[in-house]
């Protein structure tokens, strides 16, 4: 797959000078903020302070006054609430959110997590079914319900209230409950779209303490929980989410929570030395194991676990699960490419086989689609269904592939680069040679190109420590708010670079004869040692600061390499 660096626009040069008046602010620093929308001294103060004074008032969310007020009738009149969340990460936290704020004062409460195979995305009839019989009369979704019309219009006749806190994007027409809390509704003038599932369940317990003047501070000890939901989820490191990080990262380095110190034991993390980006790496896929291979019950028990005993058990399953995910993720992904290296002629990849396990396929279709460059659907058989996901390249919008190929799907769903299928198994063949043939229509033989963005082309002079660091102060990063990738061209490698553990490559470049030298690494590409002896070399990286024993050292970590033209 050809990859093609993409430098973003240049900013405005008067946001530019409107920043560099205050003091000590390098040029480089000004241009990345005006780049991110950071305008002014003031909106970069903000930007730099994400603290919890910077929450949007609760009540600005449609729905929030009537979502409150059924939440207060519910704990007047002692009735008996079940928190229903997703099973992936942002719902399982959003649930033990939940469970921590009411347990200590309204025991009257309960939480039920949908199997991921039997009863699928979003509020079920059998969630329905359970609130019933357990005489529930409030039920609140997380993370989910903005599109289960039945299911809520089911409840509502079995005399069970429902308030949604979700985030995905609604229909023309909102399901007939009590409430629902979602920012992507066109009738909602909340300032931040952006919010997780969990962040949008927390907006409820800030109004809930708003409206009955009750002391914030404990629900502040959750962001613990929020900040697991928000930067394990696909949102937008802007705005709120900013602060919910900022703050919960410090929250759950000091938590109390034993379901959340089992996980630290079981990862073999030390909560001072936690990162945000630690939760993504490995929190993610640890507690999303239980949903992908089990039941997600068991991460929403772990996380809302207040005995240590029977956290550190359920800590220590989850982990055995997660190593079955990772034992199947890896066999299949090997078969997988095995399959795909027959097929290499082929713009698009439809890989099956039988014996796969659903719950890793999204990961295989990711892995195949990003290592060979191709529109990747993987499948297997379950329940007497064909069924898997499909992953696109780039900016291919794989959903409208899929949108001509439906005549042959029982359903799917999902967005421009992901997506689920399903499908009758005697459909596999002509589907197979239909979205390769759609794929072919949509490329018009073009080969995919994956575009990397580069924030500014930099001259390496102008980066220094104090530049270094205040990029650390623009933490946290995530998605449509990533680390700085700089660009610099017609660099120099002083001799040859050294070979670190057979992959990995140490070196010191500069810009020119008698320019400072910057040590700098590259990691695993050992394959790139000949290309950067001799000649001159552009470069993608991010800058960072290397401690070793106290000392402080400007590093670029490269992430491409090729000749200068």
């Amino acid at each position: 797959m050809n990859k093609q660096w993409k430098l973003l626009p240049e900013p405005k040069e008067e946001y530019v000078k409107a920043l560099l008046k205050q003091p000590n602010v390098p040029k480089v620093i000004a241009s990345l903020l005006a780049q991110r929308g950071v305008h002014t001294i003031y909106s970069a103060r903000d930007y730099f302070r994400p603290t919890l004074e910077k929450l949007h008032d609760p009540f600005l969310m449609k729905d929030m006054d009537v979502a409150v007020a059924r939440l207060t009738l519910a704990i007047e009149k002692g009735e008996r609430i079940l928190f229903y969340g997703d099973y992936d990460v942002d719902g399982t936290s959003a649930v033990a959110l939940f469970m921590h704020f009411f347990q200590d004062f309204y025991p009257n409460i309960d939480f039920y997590v949908p199997d991921k195979y039997t009863e699928g995305y979003g509020v079920s009839l059998r969630g329905i079914e359970y609130a019933a019989t357990t005489n529930c009369q409030l039920i609140i979704s997380l993370d989910c319900g903005s599109l289960n019309h039945e299911e809520i219009a089911e409840s509502v006749h079995r005399n069970i209230d429902f308030i949604v806190c979700d985030h995905h994007q609604v229909g023309d027409e909102l399901p007939k409950a009590t409430a629902v809390l979602n920012p992507q509704r066109s009738d909602c003038n909340y300032p931040f779209k952006g919010l997780s599932g969990c962040g949008v369940g927390f907006k409820l317990l800030q109004g809930f303490c708003q409206k009955h003047g009750i002391d914030p501070t404990p629900l502040w000890q959750h962001l613990d929980l929020v900040v697991l939901g928000t930067s394990c989820d696909v949102v937008p490191m802007l705005d709120e989410n900013r602060v919910l990080c900022n703050q919960g990262i410090q929250y759950l380095r000091n938590t109390d929570k034993e379901g959340l110190k089992a996980l630290f034991t079981v990862l073999n993390l030390t909560p001072a030395d936690l990162k945000l980006q630690d939760l993504g790496y490995n929190f993610g896929p640890l507690i999303n194991s239980a949903g992908r291979i089990a039941h997600a019950q068991i991460a929403a028990e772990v996380l809302s676990s207040k005995d240590p005993k029977e956290a550190l058990e359920q800590a220590k399953e989850l982990g055995r699960i997660n190593d079955l995910r990772k034992k199947y993720d890896t066999q299949n992904t090997k078969e997988a490419l095995e399959i795909a290296e027959a097929e290499q002629n082929q713009s698009a990849l439809v890989l099956y086989n039988e014996n796969w396990h659903k719950g890793v396929l999204g990961i295989v279709a990711s892995r195949c689609a990003e290592k060979l460059g191709k529109p990747t659907v993987a499948l297997t058989l379950s329940r007497g269904e064909v069924t898997g996901s499909a992953r696109g390249i780039g900016d291919f919008d794989i959903h409208a592939v899929l949108s001509n190929c439906q005549d042959l799907l029982l359903k799917f769903g999902g967005h421009t680069s992901a997506a689920g299928v399903s499908l009758k198994e005697e459909n596999l063949s002509a589907f197979k040679q239909k979205f390769v043939a759609e794929v072919d229509k949509f490329t018009n033989g073009k080969e995919f190109v994956s575009e990397v963005k580069v924030d500014l082309n930099v001259n390496l002079s102008d980066l220094d420590l104090t530049t270094a660091g205040i990029i650390e102060k623009m933490r946290p990063f995530g998605h449509d708010n990533p680390p700085p990738v700089f660009q610099a061209n017609n660099v120099v490698v002083d001799g040859t670079p050294r070979v670190l553990k057979d992959k990995h490559l140490k070196m010191k470049i500069s810009q020119g004869k008698g320019e400072q030298k910057f040590d700098a690494i590259a990691f695993n590409q050992v394959e790139q040692i000949e290309a950067c002896v001799g000649g001159k070399l552009d470069i993608l990286f991010r800058l960072e600061i290397n401690e070793f024993r106290g000392n402080k050292n400007l590093q670029l970590n490269i992430k491409e390499i090729k000749p200068s033209e």
